[in-house]
């Protein structure tokens, strides 16, 4: 076929979709009145009762305030022996001790041509990952990135671990280059295939109509016993929290913070491969505080 200008036009496939559920679904409103009408008929005759747990759980409530406390406004700064002017190179290696690590924490404190350098009182956590040579951090790095996936930590243990031949040369794909097999999925697609989604389950859900309200309260409950159990599942997993890490905290502003670092007494220059990571917050900041006492 030759290459021709034409018009974009809503496709005819998504428009059949829609057509179709639609000869029910402008059926549905005068549906949905009528059954209204006869629920409250019924109101007055009916009795409810509450969940038996329903108390306790109302005295449980401020949790969600407590969960959102957690989730504090800050800034963070990463140091990794990667970074232009902060590792140093020795031959065909970079190396950062950990007192130069936190060197350069001190000094980013105090550096006024930073625009995003925090101001004001601050609360601040320190964390280090230490080893004396590339292999060491990176075995030390590796659970960590698991568990904490700061950007500039994993990017270094990719480094860390890539297996390069310094001898040997890749073959390179001209540009431009295929991306990785993937869905498809932009706009106008996206909001199509949501959209008409919703349109297709409001058909499902009339669908289920032969299922008895004894039948879809059983399966409701169901459902929330899975979901549960999930939960549960799910958060013993992430308690489960391992690895090792230097950490230093402390509060005040930037200046005073930089001082206290100075004072720190970090490990030694035996370290000779560290990563770095200050985090600041006016608010205090709980969660990463307990995670590293």
């Amino acid at each position: 076929m030759s290459w021709q200008q034409r018009p974009l036009t809503f496709p005819a496939s998504g428009a059949a979709i829609h057509g179709r559920a639609q000869i029910v679904l402008d059926a549905l409103p005068a549906s949905q009145a009528s059954a209204g009408d006869r629920l409250q008929r019924l109101a007055a005759r009916a009795q409810y009762r509450r969940n038996s747990l329903s108390e306790a759980a109302t005295e449980l409530a401020g949790l969600r305030a407590q969960l959102d406390q957690l989730l504090v406004t800050g800034h963070y700064l990463t140091v990794t022996p990667y970074q232009h002017g902060v590792g140093q190179l020795q031959g065909d290696q970079y190396s950062l001790a950990a007192p130069n690590a936190v060197a350069t924490l001190a000094t980013k404190l105090q550096d006024g041509a930073d625009i995003h350098r925090p101001s004001g009182p601050q609360h601040a956590i320190g964390w280090l990952v230490t080893g004396n040579s590339a292999e060491t951090l990176a075995k030390a790095l590796a659970p960590l990135c698991a568990i904490l996936p700061l950007p500039e930590w994993c990017a270094a243990l990719r480094r860390l671990t890539a297996s390069n031949d310094l001898m040997g040369q890749p073959a390179a794909a001209i540009v431009p280059r295929w991306r990785a097999q993937e869905p498809l999925l932009w706009d106008p697609l996206r909001q199509c295939r949501s959209l008409l989604g919703g349109d297709i389950a409001q058909l499902e859900s009339l669908a289920h109509d032969s299922q008895t309200p004894i039948d879809k309260l059983e399966a409701l409950a169901a459902r929330r016993l899975h979901h549960l159990t999930a939960l549960k599942t799910a958060i013993e997993a992430l308690a489960q929290v391992s690895g090792q890490i230097w950490c230093w905290h402390g509060h005040g502003d930037p200046a005073s913070l930089a001082a206290q670092l100075q004072e720190s007494a970090p490990p030694d220059h035996s370290h000779s491969m560290t990563v770095a990571a200050i985090f600041l917050s006016p608010s205090p900041i709980t969660f990463w505080q307990e995670l590293t006492p």
